[in-house]
């Protein structure tokens, strides 16, 4: 009967040692936002971007049409264009989804290409690995402009594309470089 009474009082008193919880610290910043790459307006295609960013992170669901420069595909190759579809986790340095950021993700690239000698057109695929990092730079209320640079690694797809005689071969690593104006809630 003791030990009852006494197992009865530590349970009950229990809470004294217990850690006060700060629920200020549970509040997370949360956010909507939208952005526009110019590169692929440059190019005649598009970019369609929303995200959702919590703390620190920002989540993006990306949807791109672009032709690649002439100046950097091989002799006799011409119309490189990109569908782009892609997943991208942000971090950002400081709060409030401003200043530097690091990301990475997976791309799908459904791309096709001609042989200018030939005029024949093939279609090739590729899963593509992307690392990159830029500066979000606020100039009016929760309107930027975001600087980056990412490079693309194909990790999975076609390396070589039969393109009527001729064989291409697309970049094992891509460099890319642009800048986005975007907005969030």
């Amino acid at each position: 009967m003791k030990n009852s009474i006494l197992i009865i009082i530590v349970i009950l008193t229990s809470n004294i040692w217990g850690q006060q919880i700060n629920t200020d610290s549970l509040i997370t910043r949360q956010t909507l936002g939208t952005e526009l790459d110019l590169l692929p307006y440059v190019s005649g295609g598009y970019y369609l971007s929303a995200w959702y960013g919590v703390d620190q992170f920002r989540f993006r669901a990306i949807l791109t049409k672009t032709t690649v420069p002439e100046f950097v595909l091989a002799d006799g190759y011409t119309n490189n264009k990109l569908n782009v579809y892609a997943f991208i986790t942000d971090y950002f340095f400081k709060k409030n989804f401003e200043g530097f950021w690091v990301g990475t993700g997976l791309e799908y690239w459904d791309s096709q290409i001609t042989y200018e000698a030939e005029n024949q057109t093939s279609s090739y695929n590729n899963t593509i690995f992307t690392l990159g990092g830029g500066y979000v730079w606020k100039f009016y209320d929760n309107f930027y402009l975001n600087p980056w640079v990412a490079f693309h690694y194909i990790i999975a797809g076609d390396k070589e594309v039969q393109v009527g005689s001729s064989t291409f071969k697309p970049n094992l690593f891509t460099p890319e470089v642009s800048i986005k104006v975007g907005w969030h809630f």
